[in-house]
């Protein structure tokens, strides 16, 4: 069952009194207990690595960050793709979308196919002339817009391992370390980036879901 961020202190409380020793996951994104998760939106209160539902509870409660006023930015990216979007609470201030030509004839993306195979004779060049260029553009995106609408209190990010490591090996990179405590990669299968599939992984951000075990 999916619920949104508004509901999750009810949601919480319910949890904490039907599990009260549920804990975090390693990546503080899900509560366990017994056979049951609770997994809180990804927009609201992050939890600590092992943090017991009841601490969390306390510190929603607690919480001094409105949810209306937080700045948060979200990267896409994929191969030949990529969709950044700057929210100012749930206000869209900025987004755009890239798109341009890196995948060989037979579905796989150049920068993939060299790792694995080895130089290209034919349009590698091309390909990887644009796959830097469009890394080069989201890394100079990512910095303007943290200029004209300030520093993202937290990043969200979807992209394949490798992509990443091409991501911060940029001329232009990302003006944050890929270690930067803002960051959270999410935990979600992400499509081909573009306006509509951003717009669709913020709305899953802004969900949380609840998985009761049957019997």
């Amino acid at each position: 069952m999916s619920f949104d961020r508004a509901d999750l202190a009810e949601q919480v409380e319910a949890f904490a009194q039907r599990h009260p020793s549920a804990r975090a996951d390693r990546r503080g994104l899900v509560f366990v207990g017994a056979r049951d998760r609770l997994r809180p939106p990804v927009l609201s209160l992050r939890a600590v690595a092992g943090e017991l539902i009841a601490a969390y509870a306390g510190r929603l409660a607690a919480a001094t960050l409105a949810p209306g006023i937080e700045r948060h930015l979200v990267l896409l990216l994929r191969a030949g793709a990529a969709a950044i979007g700057c929210w100012q609470g749930d206000e869209l201030c900025y987004h755009k979308a890239i798109r341009t030509y890196v995948v060989r004839g037979s579905g796989k993306a150049q920068p993939t196919y060299l790792a694995s195979r080895g130089k290209s004779r034919y349009g590698s060049r091309l390909r990887l002339q644009n796959w830097r260029r469009l890394l080069n553009d989201v890394g100079e995106r990512v910095v303007w817009c943290a200029q004209q609408h300030g520093e993202p209190e937290r990043i969200f990010t979807a992209m394949p391992v490798r992509v990443a490591s091409d991501l911060w090996e940029a001329d232009s990179p990302p003006p944050f370390a890929r270690d930067d405590a803002r960051l959270l990669r999410l935990p979600v299968h992400v499509h081909r980036p573009d306006f509509e599939e951003l717009l669709r992984v913020r709305r899953w951000m802004a969900r949380g879901q609840l998985e009761l075990a049957r019997g």
